[in-house]
């Protein structure tokens, strides 16, 4: 569980927080417990505190100079499979009392709750609560494996194939349908290197950054251009109270200038060309 406890745990401490208040909390329903009134105000007030608990703990931290202690950096685990893998290991050798913490899930990490202390993700509209600065444009492009592409047309009908996508539906509209409207998505994940996997395997196409499938000797553009969904950026982002923080701002400083040196990887406007 997230709480890192066990479900009758959980219970018994509720049951004697509502007997503590003389309130009930929660309706035990046939599909599940929901908040009663009182829960629901209980939890508002939870939440406020919390929120003032983490902006201490942001502006404390935002005025550590020291160049030491855990940083926590959130970015999907492609990124530093395909790139920043070697980098990081600079940046350790560099500042050896700087403990990194890398988290690669896949839900957006909150910098507002110190869950990462710096962000480095792809967004058509970063939180307007956070600062740093969009890099260059993050472009995809349809990928195929190579015998597959040598058995399609040059330029394929989208409804004529199988598309493999994610199980998130939104993403799919903005990447793959606002594009190509017919395309038929008839494969789900919920990873990207799954989707990868899958599509050097032939199992279908699907869009795919170019900074790493330009790279990837197995796969082919089946559509040669390459395009931004929504205006799609790449972006180094922190908290605001996190910019004076030494090792936040070190790190910083270090990942924008490896990123600006690969800018033309990320926007794929050069793809190798096919033998």
């Amino acid at each position: 569980m997230t709480l890192g406890v066990n479900q009758s745990t959980v219970s018994r401490r509720l049951t004697n927080l509502e007997r503590h208040l003389k309130t009930q909390l929660l309706d035990r329903t046939s599909s599940g417990p929901v908040l009663t009134e009182s829960g629901n105000d209980l939890l508002t007030m939870a939440q406020k505190v919390e929120d003032e608990f983490f902006q201490i703990d942001r502006q404390v931290t935002g005025r550590d100079m020291r160049l030491s202690g855990r940083l926590r950096i959130t970015c999907i685990d492609m990124l530093v499979d395909r790139l920043l893998a070697p980098y990081l290991a600079d940046f350790t050798a560099q500042h050896p009392d700087i403990e990194l913490e890398i988290l690669t899930a896949f839900r957006p990490l909150d910098l507002m709750r110190r869950e990462a202390d710096v962000a480095i993700r792809a967004s058509d509209d970063p939180p307007q609560t956070l600062v740093g600065r969009r890099m260059f444009d993050f472009n995809l492009a349809v990928y195929a494996s190579r015998e597959l592409a040598a058995n399609v047309p040059d330029t394929p009908d989208p409804a004529m194939l199988n598309w493999i996508g994610l199980h998130d539906v939104d993403n799919n509209n903005r990447v793959v349908r606002k594009r190509f409207p017919t395309a038929n998505i008839c494969h789900w994940v919920d990873g990207l290197f799954m989707q990868n996997a899958l599509v050097r395997e032939g199992i279908g196409v699907a869009a795919l950054p170019c900074y790493w499938a330009d790279k990837d000797p197995d796969l082919v553009r089946i559509y040669p251009q390459q395009y931004a969904p929504n205006g799609l950026g790449f972006w180094v982002l922190i908290h605001p109270d996190m910019r004076r923080t030494a090792r936040v701002r070190a790190f910083v400083d270090f990942v924008t200038d490896v990123l600006k040196s690969h800018q033309s990887d990320f926007e794929g406007k050069h793809p190798p060309s096919v033998s």
